[in-house]
């Protein structure tokens, strides 16, 4: 089975579709023009952490490229891209600036939440004629949602609502009336951008300070009931009832947190490769501090630590690439009926994208262990990679490894004692 669907509208549930801008463009030509953009970005950082975000010039070459339809059904005008693809762009677009990478991508990714979890007349209406859609997702479920004569009231702060400064939504978690026995319930709510207000509190963090990662607030916005969709306790798992019969394409039947721990993977490889970049160029124009008096380039202890590092950051991008098609993969296998995408799937991708995690922190401690304190000077590029990378480490992303491993080893421990089982 392909990943690539059988063509828009698939079952006519959502309206005349949109047509693609670019009907022929390829997950290749949309990396390539993310690669092509690296000198930009990388003169834009200074005012992008000033400003707290990228600039409006930024997000209409944006706009051109591609980039946020890389994972938009093709009924509103998308490419539905392969994860892969789209984490590729990530990679680079961070490589030019990390911030920007942040804000792209956790703003343009949730499209592929919205197409897999919302009826297909509330798709229809979010991402309306122009095909467009960008919305923040905070999972803490800091907003009430009350039932309203014409369906949910919303009060509360999303904080930390990285893409907030583009979105056209906000689609985060929401703490609904409690069921029985006072259980807690979560759903998930889609907001349009006219009901939120996206508040001027961020920038004073050490790093990451143009990711665009502000808080939205929401003061009796009202929404219709189709808009908040009841979650399950564990893992967001998106509805095949929605994704397949609206969009014929499996990728919008999955679990997602594997994904979401894709992205954290993409921009610290990004960064960390954007580090290099200033590393190499240090390496060929600094002599080592020993003798014989070479260039760094030439000095063997130098030459041993860069292909660490370089090492260490190809092995993460190679899980990165093996998560993405993993995804695929396991959505292939669900809509088939030839096995369930499980919460233990979805928790062994995530595992995968933090031990990426691992792999590049280890490389970017050694990068800024060896550089040397004038190289890491204030105001230069690799002095706001290490405080960029620094706040990524900040992020629970980097907090719940422990956690998660532990409830695989669980889920994967439960999973071999009912096969010995069966077997007897």
């Amino acid at each position: 089975m392909t990943t690539t669907g059988s063509g828009p509208n698939t079952l006519g549930l959502v309206g005349s579709p949109i047509p693609q801008p670019e009907p022929g463009l390829t997950a290749e030509m949309v990396i390539q023009r993310a690669r092509d953009m690296r000198d930009h970005l990388r003169s834009e950082q200074e005012a992008t952490e000033k400003r707290t975000y990228y600039s409006q010039e930024t997000h209409e070459k944006f706009e051109r490229a591609g980039f946020y339809r890389m994972l938009m059904p093709k009924a509103f005008g998308g490419y539905e891209m392969r994860i892969t693809d789209f984490m590729r762009v990530v990679v680079e677009v961070s490589r030019g600036c990390p911030s920007t990478g942040w804000c792209l991508s956790l703003g343009s990714s949730h499209v592929l939440i919205m197409a897999g979890l919302f009826a297909p007349e509330v798709q229809a209406e979010a991402v309306g004629s122009a095909g467009h859609f960008v919305a923040p997702s905070r999972m803490v479920p800091s907003v009430r949602a009350v039932p309203h004569e014409d369906g949910w009231e919303l009060n509360g702060t999303w904080d930390y609502s990285s893409g907030a400064p583009y979105s056209t939504h906000a689609m985060s978690s929401v703490m609904l009336p409690a069921g029985d026995n006072d259980a807690p319930r979560i759903g998930m709510a889609l907001v349009p951008r006219a009901q939120c207000t996206v508040l001027d509190d961020w920038g004073n963090t050490l790093g990451m300070r143009g990711s665009g990662s502000h808080s939205i607030r929401v003061e009796n916005a009202v929404v219709p009931a189709e808009h908040i969709v009841e979650m399950g306790p564990s893992s967001i798992k998106l509805d095949p009832n929605i994704g397949m019969a609206a969009h014929g394409n499996p990728m919008y039947t999955g679990r997602i947190f594997g994904v979401l721990m894709a992205e954290q993977l993409a921009i610290e490889i990004g960064l960390v490769r954007a580090a290099l970049d200033e590393y190499t160029a240090m390496m060929h124009g600094k002599k080592a501090t020993w003798n014989p008096r070479v260039t760094r380039a030439e000095d063997p202890q130098y030459q041993e630590w860069y292909g660490r590092m370089s090492t260490l950051v190809d092995v993460a991008e190679a899980a990165l690439d093996r998560i993405g098609d993993s995804y695929h993969t396991l959505c292939e296998r669900d809509a088939a009926g030839e096995g369930e995408f499980s919460h233990a799937d979805d928790l062994r991708l995530a595992s995968m994208a933090q031990q990426g995690c691992r792999l590049v922190t280890e490389a970017m401690d050694l990068l800024a262990r060896t550089s040397g304190t004038s190289v890491m000077r204030s105001g230069s590029r690799l002095e706001r990679y290490w405080r960029d990378f620094s706040t990524c480490r900040t992020h629970p992303a980097e907090l719940m490894r422990e956690l998660n491993a532990t409830q695989l080893g669980s889920e994967l421990l439960t999973a071999e004692d009912a096969a010995k089982a069966g077997a007897r």
